[in-house]
């Protein structure tokens, strides 16, 4: 693996255009190198060998600060929402078994993290997730991370929990352009493809840096059959955090929700970021009932106390109008 040190690159001019509301900032670059196929080079590249000095080689063709990327930031006072689905007849007391898992449960490739490699994964609101079209985080949370919910075909009952983040320190967050194709992208999403069509074109950019950007923004787009097909993304995405000069101090990174087409965001934030500018706000134990493709997420049970890293639940109190929805899935049995 590539020692995060490296050799300073050439002094370049750097240019920082900021926009208004949505707060990112874009960092272009007016040196121009021609280093050769980045794009040929990454398609030879056999995910199955796992070969990371093959892989770090290239991403060390481009300087370090030749890399054209968007600065994103969620502010003090936000919040962000995890789920995870339970164990088998088990419920989860521990603020930490609600954050980010211990290394050793990590065992493959995932589109942000290496094995071994804990990482905060979660949702962010964008700002329209009120409007008809854009679904509540809670259910981009569950196209993340719920199988079973994905699964048109099946019918039963899963337990999972969700839990509330809130901010307490600026987060700052790299974001790759928004290239993929997101069918059902948030009003944010296309305002920051936007952003950066229109500013990429201003500049002078190092044509390997942006051809690189630009592939692994298609690949964090990307779902994948099998976890080692993360390799490559998952691999730069540690690059960007760890060992680039210019992003190595970042917090995580922010990219569209795959499963939900850009409905909504994800985050994936390093442990120390976690540890520093997050605190748990609550958590909700949640019943989500389905017959094929209709479901509907039923909350069981929510959190009213913390202490000491404990986590008291209550029952929630009757709804007759969520009662008479709940009754449509009766005789139903739980998967987990």
């Amino acid at each position: 693996m590539p020692s995060s040190k490296e050799e300073q690159v050439n002094q370049v001019n750097n240019t920082y255009t900021a926009a208004s509301d949505w707060n990112p900032v874009i960092v272009l670059f007016k040196k121009t190198i021609c280093m050769g196929k980045i794009t040929e080079m990454l398609d030879a590249v056999d995910v199955r060998k796992e070969n990371t000095e093959e892989l770090y080689k290239i991403f060390r063709m481009v300087p370090d600060f030749d890399l054209p990327l968007i600065r994103y930031y969620l502010y003090k006072g936000t919040s962000l929402i995890r789920q995870r689905v339970n164990e088998k007849g088990k419920e989860f007391h521990l603020v930490s078994d609600l954050s980010y898992p211990p290394a050793d449960c990590i065992k493959c490739y995932e589109r942000a993290n290496l094995p071994y490699q804990p990482m905060f994964y979660a949702c962010s609101f964008p700002n329209d997730y009120e409007s008809d079209n854009v679904p509540p985080p809670r259910v981009v949370a569950l196209m993340e991370t719920s199988a079973f919910y994905r699964d048109r075909s099946t019918s039963g009952i899963e337990r999972s929990t969700v839990s509330r983040w809130d901010i307490v320190e600026d987060l700052e967050l790299a974001a790759m352009p928004f290239i993929a194709d997101y069918s059902m992208a948030c009003q944010l999403i296309k305002e920051i493809k936007n952003g950066w069509d229109n500013e990429i074109g201003k500049y002078h950019v190092n044509p390997d840096g942006l051809e690189l950007i630009m592939y692994m923004a298609n690949e964090i787009g990307k779902s994948f059959a099998s976890n080692v097909e993360y390799f490559k993304i998952a691999n730069f995405v540690n690059y960007l955090l760890n060992v680039n000069e210019k992003t190595q101090n970042v917090d995580g990174i922010i990219y569209p929700s795959v499963p939900g087409a850009g409905a909504g965001f994800n985050v994936a934030l390093k442990p120390s970021a976690v540890n520093k500018k997050l605190e748990f706000g609550n958590a909700a134990l949640c019943h989500l009932l389905k017959k094929g493709e209709k479901a509907y997420l039923c909350v069981i049970k929510h959190s009213v106390s913390a202490e000491n890293g404990i986590i008291i639940y209550q029952n929630m109190d009757k709804d007759p109008q969520e009662d008479s929805i709940c009754a449509q899935y009766s005789g139903l049995d739980f998967i987990n």
